[in-house]
Parts: structure tokens; C-alpha cells; sequence
């Protein structure tokens, strides 16, 4: 059995998922733990700030006009492309490099709160949506304690 038969037979929810995680994890040997706490910590908050935008004073009614799941989608991305450019810039430190594991550890809690998000904005099933098996792993009944464990990784990499 070869390679591409194995990858042929899993879903390409945790393919992409995998992928995702390699390139944090290979982010955090390169150039440490930052990016990957910037989006552990944007993605949230965009999901909060976009949840309350339709009642802000001036940009609620742009907002409000924003009713295709594709629109929804593009106003999530600019919010979290924004908020990821604060956080970066608040909590750059110059890291090193992580080690392999713990590069991997930041990789995974990354990707993690990624798709937890992910699953929780309704615009982005038009982008990508996540099959049944991932829905169940990293929905409702579990996102809490999905959110807490890489919270909680996140903070024994950055040791």
C-alpha cells in the first residue's frame, strides 16, 4: 500500500487540518510562538467584534448590509486580518525559535482554535465546510474545553 492510497481513504477536513498544523508548528521552529498567539488570540475576538458590529454607530449599517454568507465571510477575515496585525504587534517579542515539540504543541493549539472558530461563524461554511466527523470532534458540546486546552498549551511553550 502506498502513501497516496493511505491519503486517498481520510476525509480532506483532517488533511487540511494536518497541513494547517505542520505550517504553524514549522512557523513556531523558525521564528517562535508569536504568530501562532496572535491568531489564538485575534480569532475570538473577531468572532465577539463581528457579533457586535450591527449595533455600532457608524458601522452597523454597513454592516447590516452585509447579508450574503460570503460578505459575512470577507467582513470575518478583515476583522481577524486586523485584529491578528494588533495582537502581533503588542505581544512580538523577538522569539527564538520554539524546539520541535513545543513548535508542534503551538502548531496544533493554533489549528485548534481555528477550526473551533471556524465552526462557530456561520459565513465561513461558504468558504469550507467541515464534515460530520469534525463537526462532532470540535463542536458544541466540546469547544469549551478544546479552547482551554490550547490556551493552555500556548502557555507552557511560551515557558
Amino acid at each position: 500500500m502506498d502513501f497516496a492510497s493511505i491519503l486517498a481513504q481520510w476525509p480532506i477536513d483532517w488533511i487540511l487540518i494536518g497541513a494547517f498544523a505542520a505550517f504553524a508548528a514549522l512557523d513556531g521552529i523558525r521564528s517562535g510562538p508569536t504568530r501562532a498567539a496572535a491568531l489564538m488570540l485575534s480569532l475570538p475576538a473577531a468572532l465577539l467584534l463581528v457579533a457586535n458590529l450591527p449595533d455600532a454607530i457608524f458601522l452597523g449599517p454597513v454592516a447590516a448590509q452585509l447579508t450574503t454568507p460570503l460578505a459575512q465571510a470577507g467582513l470575518f477575515a478583515i476583522v481577524t486580518a486586523v485584529l491578528f496585525f494588533v495582537i502581533h504587534r503588542v505581544i512580538f517579542t523577538f522569539s527564538n525559535g520554539l524546539p520541535p515539540l513545543q513548535a508542534l504543541i503551538a502548531g496544533f493549539a493554533a489549528v485548534i482554535v481555528l477550526v473551533v472558530i471556524w465552526l462557530q461563524v456561520p459565513g465561513l461554511e461558504v468558504v469550507w465546510n467541515f464534515g460530520d466527523q469534525v463537526q462532532a470532534v470540535f463542536g458544541e458540546a466540546y469547544r469549551f474545553w478544546w479552547l482551554a486546552a490550547s490556551y493552555i498549551a500556548l502557555a507552557a511553550v511560551r515557558n
